[in-house]
């Protein structure tokens, strides 16, 4: 089976080099992302003061693995095997697909008179 990539793109900087912006930004996403397979540097940029390059920009395309199936990582408090097949339950959630159509205007009334449901009721 072929796997299917998803690309991210990143912004990150360093105060000491290209690489060293690069190494933050695929650190950085590996915190949350499974599976990297590649990072292309897309943009290179300095910011400077002084005549001295200060900061070490770089924007970055990073490529992933896409996981076909979620499966939850294994803790020691679960004992029971969980089989959802990676697809979400929502038999739980109210669905309501009547529209929810604006009230009728009822002329007359203030929106700052207590009488009216506005304003300050004191």
């Amino acid at each position: 089976m072929s796997t299917i990539k998803k690309v991210i793109e990143v912004l990150a900087s360093s105060d000491k080099s290209f690489e060293d912006a690069v190494q933050r930004a695929l650190q950085e996403a590996s915190t949350t992302l499974n599976g990297i397979k590649s990072i292309y540097i897309k943009d290179q940029s300095c910011r400077v003061r002084d005549n001295k390059i200060v900061e070490y920009r770089i924007t970055a395309k990073i490529s992933f693995e896409v996981m076909h199936k979620w499966q939850p990582r294994s803790t020691a408090a679960t004992t029971e095997a969980v089989d959802g097949g990676g697809t979400p339950d929502y038999s739980a959630v109210n669905i309501n697909a009547e529209p929810q159509l604006p009230r009728a205007v009822v002329p007359g009334g203030s929106a700052t008179e207590p009488e009216s449901g506005g304003g300050y009721s004191g």
